[in-house]
């Protein structure tokens, strides 16, 4: 059991690191359209017509892809002030209970965007831009990346309630 729960971790925090080295290419062509964006626009005063749409849809990708390498590596914004204040035992109850709460919220985006993308897909909506690019494709983002924090989450879980589960980032 313990080895089937190492190796569902290792495979979660897998996926976790995947989408954080993702996400830092989207963010490296995110840097590269907007460079180029500039240049071309205050430079060549020729403005291009699709890096505006390119850039919503990387930032989009970096911020939910790169969630649970966030949580994974516990860097999530917390309440220090509030939260140190408390003793080790309510802090880590609490630890768990907002984990929970946060696994919820996770898995609504999960089955909403999942929803949403493939509603998007089954009618075949697309932007309304020259680009045209099928919504489906952008709406997927958010219940990928989503459903990569809920792993992550339940790591953080499993680890909190049974702390002797390896860790490999502690």
């Amino acid at each position: 059991m313990k080895n089937l729960l190492n190796q569902l971790i290792n495979l979660f925090e897998g996926l976790s690191r995947l989408g954080a080295v993702l996400a830092e290419i989207c963010l490296v062509l995110l840097l590269i359209l907007v460079f180029n964006e500039v240049i071309a626009r205050y430079v060549l005063n020729k403005p291009t017509l699709y890096s505006v749409e390119l850039s919503e849809y990387l930032l989009l990708f970096v911020a939910f892809m790169a969630a649970g390498w966030v949580m994974q590596n516990n860097r999530h914004v917390r309440m220090h002030s509030v939260i140190n204040l408390m003793p080790d035992r309510v802090r880590h109850v609490l630890d768990i209970c907002t984990s929970c709460i946060v696994l919820v919220f996770c898995l609504i985006l999960v089955w909403e965007g999942a929803e949403a993308s493939l509603t998007a897909l089954a009618g075949g909506y697309h932007s309304s831009s020259l680009l045209n690019v099928p919504l489906w494709i952008p709406y997927a983002i958010i219940p990928i990346g989503s459903l990569i924090l809920s792993l992550q989450i339940l790591v953080h879980i499993v680890r909190l309630i049974w702390p002797p589960i390896s860790s490999n980032n502690s």
